[in-house]
């Protein structure tokens, strides 16, 4: 019974199933009211868990155990590939930075913070370890068609002014404060968003290493 169960984890098949569930969890979940009127975005994930009733959270919840089932399969197979002599490093790579890829959003979804903050020039973003931030001037440009362009706020951070547009956001201590929005009458306000990711850099890692596999087998495959 054991050895069935052994090469039920370590199974293809097993795998193509999961990913399939997992796909199918994620597609109810976008059409679901979950989306719109639970605030999933605009909090960290295990937060929002423990807070959403079951009857939003059900769907993920079971895209949560079909991804823990995978990550299961995935040491399960890397045991087995070392088990056999000869085997590629390409499928280590691979697991390893599927692994990390998880491992990395969990941290986010346990220690991530995210909020959004609407200022005016002369405010200041405060963070939990007392350090603050200043928003010394709102500008913004206007085109021909009278749209607003060139979005900008100049903070001010341990005596030392940085300018933030979109796209362009302005890090302090693993927070990033990034520029949503702004408006000008009928005085300047701009809608800034706080995001802390503590599991960035090993997603990162890990996608750099799942790259790596891939390309790898590519290229071992395109030889033979």
């Amino acid at each position: 019974m054991l050895k069935r169960l052994y090469a039920t984890l370590c199974s293809l098949n097993l795998a193509l199933w999961l990913m399939a569930g997992v796909m199918i969890a994620l597609a109810i979940g976008s059409f679901s009211r979950a989306g719109m009127a639970s605030g999933m975005n605009d909090m960290p994930l295990l937060i929002w868990l423990q807070q959403a009733p079951l009857s939003f959270s059900w769907w993920l919840w079971l895209c949560v155990a079909f991804l823990a089932m995978l990550c299961v399969n995935a040491l399960v197979c890397s045991i087995e590939a070392l088990r056999k002599k000869g085997r590629s490093i390409a499928p280590h790579l691979m697991h390893a930075g599927f692994l990390l890829v998880v491992v990395a959003h969990l941290f986010s979804a346990y220690g991530g913070f995210k909020q959004q903050l609407q200022m005016v020039e002369g405010g200041t973003i405060g963070f939990p370890e007392g350090d603050r931030v200043l928003v010394e001037r709102i500008s913004a440009e206007y085109g021909p068609m009278g749209m607003m362009s060139a979005l900008r706020a100049d903070l001010k951070l341990n005596g030392e002014v940085q300018g933030v547009q979109p796209n362009h956001p302005l890090f302090h201590k693993g927070y990033g404060i990034y520029l949503k929005d702004v408006a000008l009458t009928p005085r300047p306000v701009a809608l800034f968003e706080i995001h802390r990711e503590p599991g960035s850099l090993a997603a990162l890692l890990g996608a750099l290493l799942f790259t790596a596999g891939n390309l790898m087998l590519l290229a071992q495959r395109k030889g033979r």
